[in-house]
């Protein structure tokens, strides 16, 4: 197998769902959202921030001893052991969108929020190997432009301070690393095991998928506060 194709088609599966051009990403780089969107946004993301370690955790459980249990360990620790917990670092942003900590992690996740925590973890718990790594690849390789997109539009339109946007200045290197961690592995058991190919395809196109229609839940929240402020 190619695997500069298969690169290059794993890109394109995920490009397909870029999230930069989702309406409500576009909202916030113009400047277009209000407190209160960003005061949603950041209580209910939240919750998918969270659970991310447990998809490491439940894939990582899974994982013959060897290079890959190693690299997802890595990945693991730097959620919630290096330096601050990215939840941790996550709830600042949080905090500073005006939202109060016990009430974040308490509250319950909207359904477009539960909806990609749960495809998350089941493709973690009992999906294939190349299935996993093409999963975190789609969300992890898109972290790094849209952290960094978020980041300028919270300082230059929103009049963020530096605490405030720390993840995502924080997840605007960090994730290039991660991603390339996940394209790697995955390449590696590719090479290996081909007859994975497609089902690697189809599933950063899901991931992909499922991170926007994450968004779509947010952008539906918007419109329905923006018809109640006329009314």
């Amino acid at each position: 197998m190619k695997l500069d194709n298969f690169s290059q088609e794993l890109d394109a599966c995920i490009a397909r769902f870029d999230l930069l051009c989702h309406p409500y990403y576009e909202a916030w780089s113009q400047g277009r959202l209000t407190a209160s969107d960003l005061r949603e946004y950041s209580s209910q993301y939240f919750h998918h921030v969270a659970a991310f370690p447990t998809y490491l955790s439940a894939f990582h459980s899974r994982l013959e001893d060897g290079d890959l249990r190693r690299a997802v360990l890595r990945n693991l620790a730097d959620e919630e052991v290096e330096g601050r917990a990215h939840s941790d670092l996550w709830m600042d942003f949080a905090a500073g969108m005006g939202n109060n900590d016990a009430e974040v992690r308490n509250r319950r996740p909207m359904p477009a929020i539960e909806n990609l925590i749960t495809n998350f973890r089941r493709v973690a718990a009992s999906g294939s190997i190349a299935e996993v790594l093409a999963t975190l690849y789609a969300y992890e390789s898109q972290v790094p432009r849209v952290a960094t997109e978020k980041a300028r539009g919270l300082k230059d339109l929103y009049g963020a301070d530096a605490k405030t946007v720390g993840y995502f200045a924080l997840h605007a290197y960090a994730d290039v690393q991660h991603s390339a961690v996940w394209r790697e592995q995955l390449e590696a058991h590719l090479a290996e095991h081909p007859e994975d190919r497609d089902a690697a395809l189809q599933a950063a196109g899901r991931a992909a998928e499922w991170l926007w229609q994450a968004l779509d839940g947010f952008e539906a929240s918007r419109g329905d506060r923006a018809k109640s402020a006329v009314a």
